[in-house]
């Protein structure tokens, strides 16, 4: 009964949400078509031309920064990543498979490693930088990781590498070492990580930012800002992209991006709604494919705000929310096609250490009723006006969410009815992107709504004290910290996701977060595509894995 009575309220509420957002995206249309709809061999609301190989993926992410080591969007990366190589790829397995590198072996201390990189990639021509072809050596290895190591190029992977490396040394013209400080098990996913770049581009001063040049299979043509980013076959490839043109159309509005997608306007859509879904699965000419690995989402305290400094208020409020109808009711669609799963812990279940029956064993249950006798013990007791309070302070504060995600803005919603249902003043409060993340990275935020974070080094930097990237707005555990050092000292993958899981535990009762979900994201693709096993573009379009091209009859 208690069931049904919250899957009616959390229905009502995610009704009053899409209400809202189908007003303002009325009253917003018009800019929008003048956004999304100039280029691209595309013509919205007419006749679809395109050329036949060209292929048009359709993003929500805007560009953030083009430059290499500045960046940290996925958006970013789904374009740097054809123009640039880093050393490795990873596969839908989570392997580390060659890309600049050709193999790579550890020393047996496991301090250095020796990596051999291709001897038939080339540095992109016909852009003002470089007039003729220039190899990419192993000198050109060295140079971008220690510029990345010196503090005044403002790199983000700095802390990441510093912490690490100790020394890089060319072997010769094709090989490389890195010495580390000690033993990094997660090495290779630095070496994924690191784009390599031009010495000669940092030497002139290059544009990197609006003009960049890599190695990569494809070039850089233009970005028009919140529009599109173009790029072009590099002929001088290692190996002929199928491609003649790749345009990443920014279409910010995930439903606009899925009908772009079935007029045919665009070859892929990188996210689609659960409202979509069904409209994807029944058209012939589309299919709808999953990310390998869950994304999690959560919801968490600010541990430093004066409330949530106290981990019983934490568990609390944990009790209060029905996070399993909320999961079900936002991500419920037509086609029954399983969008997101129940988060108990803070590692995506793919991965190493993330265990779903111990997470769901040292997770808070859902439990309204022990929640409020919790809240009363603790002092926080109801007012005439129903809400709580403690020695004259209310129990109110506001859980932020950021404009770019709504199954995040519809949670934000449900959570926010389950809070003021138990006698807490909880308000929602979407933000632009921006704000929102320069928010809980400065710790201006109370309570926050946030995704990401499911690779390989996510657990460390979620739960991690001395992370300066992690988003935990001050958590901080001694037992969790020494956990987690040990694993990333120990090569043994079952040793280490061991080590990892039992921190998780730790986190998980301390309930700095309440835990959300792991999201599936779909992908929309025109059957049109080919050679796309990999459902990602995130990994380069054309490498020694792939060459994924486009047939447009």
């Amino acid at each position: 009964m208690l069931k049904k009575k919250w899957m009616s309220l959390i229905a009502l509420a995610l009704a009053s949400v899409m209400l809202l957002s189908a007003c303002a995206k009325n009253g917003g249309n018009d800019q929008k078509k003048d956004n999304n709809d100039d280029g691209g061999g595309t013509s919205t609301g007419g006749e679809v031309v395109k050329d036949a190989n060209e292929l048009v993926i359709g993003t929500y992410m805007p560009v953030t920064t083009l430059v290499p080591w500045k960046t940290t969007s996925d958006g970013d990366g789904y374009i740097l990543r054809q123009i640039y190589h880093t050393l490795v790829e990873m596969d839908q397995d989570s392997n580390f498979v060659p890309s600049l590198a050709t193999e790579w072996e550890c020393s047996e201390d496991g301090l250095t490693w020796t990596v051999k990189i291709r001897d038939d990639v080339y540095w992109q021509t016909g852009n003002g930088l470089f007039d003729e072809k220039v190899k990419v050596t192993a000198e050109d290895v060295k140079f971008s990781y220690e510029y990345y190591l010196d503090p005044a190029n403002g790199s983000v992977r700095y802390t990441e590498l510093s912490k690490t490396l100790k020394e890089v040394n060319v072997v010769d013209e094709q090989t490389v070492q890195f010495v580390t400080n000690d033993i990094d098990v997660l090495w290779e996913y630095k070496m994924y990580q690191n784009y390599i770049i031009p010495r000669q581009a940092v030497e002139q001063n290059w544009d990197l930012e609006n003009k960049p040049v890599g190695s990569g299979a494809y070039k850089f043509v233009e970005h028009v800002i919140d529009s599109q980013v173009v790029l072009e076959r590099n002929d001088e490839f290692y190996k002929e992209p199928a491609l003649d043109k790749v345009i990443f159309k920014i279409i910010s509005d995930k439903s606009v991006s899925a009908i772009a997608l079935q007029n045919q306007e665009i070859d892929m859509c990188l996210s689609v709604l659960p409202t979509e879904v069904g409209n994807i699965v029944n058209k012939d000419h589309l299919e709808l494919r999953a990310s390998e690995i869950g994304s999690y989402r959560w919801i968490g305290f600010n541990c430093k705000y004066e409330f949530f400094q106290d981990a019983e208020l934490r568990r609390a409020l944990t009790m209060a929310v029905d996070m399993n109808s909320a999961v079900e009711a936002i991500f419920k669609n037509d086609a029954g096609v399983t969008l997101a799963k129940r988060a108990y812990g803070p590692i995506s279940y793919e991965r190493p250490g993330g265990d779903e029956e111990r997470f769901k064993a040292a997770c808070i249950e859902y439990d309204p009723k022990e929640a409020e006798k919790l809240l009363d013990e603790l002092g926080w007791k109801k007012g005439s006006d129903g809400i709580r309070a403690k020695d004259g302070q209310k129990l109110s504060f506001t859980l932020q969410v950021g404009n770019n995600d709504s199954n995040r803005e519809n949670l934000a919603v449900v959570v926010s009815s389950q809070m003021k249902a138990i006698g807490v003043d909880c308000t929602a409060q979407t933000v632009e992107w921006g704000t929102h993340t320069d928010d809980i990275k400065n710790g201006n935020v109370q309570m926050y709504i946030l995704g990401g974070y499911s690779n390989l080094d996510g657990p460390y930097r979620l739960m991690h004290t001395s992370d300066t990237m992690s988003p935990n707005c001050g958590y901080s555990n001694p037992e969790v910290d020494a956990l987690l050092d040990e694993a990333w000292r120990t090569v043994d993958i079952d040793e280490r996701s061991e080590l990892q899981t039992q921190a998780a535990e730790i986190f998980i009762a301390d309930a700095p977060h309440i835990f959300g979900y792991f999201e599936y994201s779909q992908m929309g693709v025109s059957k049109a595509v080919t050679d796309f096993k990999q459902a990602s573009v995130y990994r380069s379009l054309c490498n020694e894995f792939r060459n994924v091209g486009v047939n447009h009859k």
